[in-house]
């Protein structure tokens, strides 16, 4: 494929992360300190959180579904760690596995009741969001957690050559994902079903199955932000990802992937949570009032969905 053609075929995402850069740029003038080297760091920590929850809302969204369930899959995730092991290191070797294995497990009934039960995805998502949420507050009774364990707070919290640990994290699983999407049959099968999933059926592919292992990979990731995400506060609170579940979906819809499914690149993803925590940044060092600031930050991101369904509309 030539460069031109290259260019072509991935504008959505260039244009993204040219609109990143620009509100980057632009406000970085009007107020110099938003460019220092701390406030970039801090940028890219934020990002990473919203970008592990948004590669499985990518995949999610790309069979043309959602999930709702990732705000609480964070915080069960969160709350177990902390809850269950404290800052003892050494049951990390046991309690990460188990706390993936469960997330992955949850993330797989919403599948097989979306694929096989035909439950509408909005429905048992938020369900299973409501549902982990009760749990977690009957079990704590709204008490504060422990404090994360040591490991966990050094992978959100420290630097490597002046790179965040988190940040590294991420652009390894972005490297994942991209092969997942792009050199193996699951990330075609994606496509295809979000295309025409009766088609999808008729040449072989069991949809079920992948619409099942995709929304397992979406509690496992949120299950991954949550344990990244108790490490770099420190420990755990209830709700705590509660703001991820509307930002992830806005990352993907402002990196391009349709909301109706069929097309998508988490490399556009990835731009979105870039643009969302810059454009979170610029609220707050306005100095705008709360609700002005959750309102126009409200409005700017139900924009670019309205976009996003328009291009898909016309694609």
């Amino acid at each position: 494929m030539s460069f031109s053609a290259t260019i072509k075929k991935n504008q959505t995402v260039i244009f993204c992360y040219a609109v990143a850069l620009v509100l980057f740029g632009a406000f970085s003038i009007y107020m110099p300190g938003f460019a220092s080297a701390a406030h970039i760091k801090t940028i890219f920590i934020e990002s990473a959180l919203i970008g592990f929850v948004a590669i499985g809302q990518t995949l999610v969204i790309i069979t043309g579904g959602i999930d709702l369930s990732v705000a609480w899959m964070m915080t069960t995730a969160a709350y177990m760690v902390t809850n269950f092991i404290g800052s003892n290191d050494a049951n990390l070797v046991w309690a990460v596995p188990l706390v993936l294995l469960l997330t992955f497990g949850l993330g797989a009934v919403n599948g097989l009741c979306i694929s096989y039960l035909r439950v509408p995805a909005i429905v048992m998502t938020l369900g299973m969001n409501i549902i982990l949420q009760g749990a977690v507050v009957a079990v704590t009774q709204g008490a504060p957690g422990q404090a994360a364990p040591k490991f966990l707070i050094t992978l959100g919290q420290d630097s490597v050559f002046g790179i965040p640990i988190m940040v590294i994290i991420w652009l390894i699983f972005t490297v994942i994902v991209m092969i997942m999407m792009f050199k193996m049959k699951f990330g075609r099968r994606l496509f295809s079903i979000g295309n025409n999933a009766v088609v999808a059926n008729y040449s072989g592919i069991k949809v079920n199955r992948v619409i099942t292992l995709t929304y397992a990979l979406s509690g496992m990731t949120a299950g991954i932000a949550g344990l990244l995400m108790s490490g770099k506060i420190g420990s755990y609170y209830l709700a705590m990802g509660d703001t991820y579940q509307f930002q992830s979906i806005a990352a993907v819809a402002i990196g391009g992937t349709s909301m109706l499914g069929g097309s998508g690149n988490y490399l556009g993803s990835i731009a979105g949570s870039l643009t969302i925590t810059i454009l979170l940044g610029i609220l707050v060092a306005m100095n705008l009032p709360f609700g002005v600031q959750k309102m126009a930050y409200g409005l700017i991101v139900l924009v670019s969905i309205i976009i996003s369904v328009r291009r898909s509309q016309k694609v």
